[in-house]
């Protein structure tokens, strides 16, 4: 690890269950990897939620935003009737419910300038789970960030950042 530029690393969670849970993890992870240059590192991490927002940064270098995730229609409430009914109709309804949130999630980050600004200077954005990998995809054209899905891959390329 070379690198003594300051780092910045976003966080995008879609769909989770414990979104503080993986948001605290990824987080961990990327401050073991850095070592001795974590006190340089900054982070963003966006998630959604469906109620109240549940999640706090544990860490000051860390910034959390909440999305409230938009209210789906009749069309989303039948895809998630479908998505828990066994066989090939769960498997469609599940793969539809997915492609729903994905494009909403994506929607709602497009939406937000702020958010846009801060993930297209990041040097690392992972995607968390796959309805945020839309959202970290579309900056494919707008950064020279490593777009990342899953914490091994970001990981990886946090290293690789450190390297440059």
């Amino acid at each position: 690890m070379t690198s003594a530029k300051p780092l910045h690393l976003s966080i995008v969670v879609g769909r989770s269950s414990h979104p503080q849970a993986v948001i605290d993890d990824l987080w961990r992870r990327a401050v073991e990897v850095v070592g001795e240059q974590a006190g340089q590192m900054t982070g963003t991490a966006v998630y959604a939620y469906v109620g109240s927002p549940t999640v706090t940064a544990g860490d000051d270098r860390l910034s959390v935003v909440p999305l409230a995730k938009p209210r789906g229609g009749r069309v989303t409430s039948l895809v998630s009737a479908a998505a828990g009914k066994p066989g090939p109709v769960g498997v469609a309804g599940r793969l539809l419910r997915d492609n729903f949130e994905s494009r909403a999630l994506a929607r709602t980050l497009a939406g937000r300038v702020d958010l846009q600004e801060k993930f297209r200077s990041s040097d690392v954005v992972v995607a968390a789970d796959l309805t945020a990998d839309r959202s970290v995809w579309l900056l494919r054209n707008s950064t020279r960030a490593g777009l990342v899905h899953g914490p091994i891959a970001m990981l990886d390329a946090l290293r690789e950042t450190l390297r440059k």
